[in-house]
């Protein structure tokens, strides 16, 4: 059988620490969806890639076919709304108490510098952020909370199948939990969530960030840590290598 890409293995095994298991959790998610997706038979590159810093660039680009969620003020958002402009992904909720708003954060202050006339020719990116918990997040409240990082930055959600569609497709990890007895319990996305957790349930989740092309597909993973100006450059790199 092909092996995994070697590539993604040795960029996670790099960029990511092993201490934390959620991270672990997402590194074998990874791996498992490469198995599915990016099996090339080895590690021998056929086609040389652009020189990226920070940006893991996908062997092939995946297609995101028919998913259609929603934002407050676009109503329907879908393929068509990445055509012919580049997109930057990322995945999370409003309550949050620490990745969202870091990941938020950094993006916003990565536009500003696109926006500060860039060193490097780049075409700004469409931020996206896409909620995996529309029980709570409304459409209208998610748009508030993006919008509050950059005025610019889009916040789409819609009902939990064709949340976890896109999620799927683009290799998300996420899961619901709660704490009890000083012990972290998973939430089976089966049952539900109980009653008395509605509102007071976290989620982990990864803290990738995903780059789709002008046509609406896959094209590259940035993975955490992220730095603005590292990614700026990446942006630039891939975008010309695009053209």
């Amino acid at each position: 059988m092909a092996s995994i890409d070697c590539d993604l293995a040795k960029y996670l095994e790099k960029n990511v620490s092993m201490k934390n298991t959620l991270v672990r959790k997402f590194i074998q998610y990874s791996l498992l969806l490469g198995m599915v997706f990016f099996m090339l038979g080895g590690c021998q590159q056929t086609v040389e890639k652009p020189k990226t810093e920070s940006a893991f660039l996908l062997p092939e680009v995946v297609t995101l076919e028919g998913f259609k969620l929603e934002n407050a003020q676009l109503g329907e958002f879908g393929v068509d709304n990445l055509k012919e402009k580049w997109s930057l992904f990322f995945f999370g909720y409003t309550h949050c108490p620490d990745v969202c708003p870091t990941e938020l954060y950094m993006m916003a202050e990565m536009m500003r510098a696109i926006e500060r006339n860039s060193p490097v020719d780049v075409q700004p990116p469409q931020v996206v952020f896409v909620s995996v918990d529309p029980q709570r997040d409304t459409l209208e409240s998610l748009q508030q909370y993006a919008s509050f990082y950059h005025s610019s930055f889009i916040g789409i959600t819609g009902p939990q199948p064709s949340v976890d569609q896109l999620v799927q497709v683009m290799g998300v990890f996420y899961e619901r939990v709660y704490h009890r007895n000083g012990e972290v319990v998973i939430i089976d996305s089966d049952k539900g969530i109980p009653a008395e957790l509605e509102n007071s349930y976290l989620i982990n989740h990864s803290a990738s960030i995903f780059l789709l092309n002008p046509r609406g597909e896959l094209q590259a993973i940035f993975a955490p840590p992220h730095d603005p100006n590292k990614m700026i450059r990446d942006l630039a790199v891939i975008q010309t290598a695009w053209r």
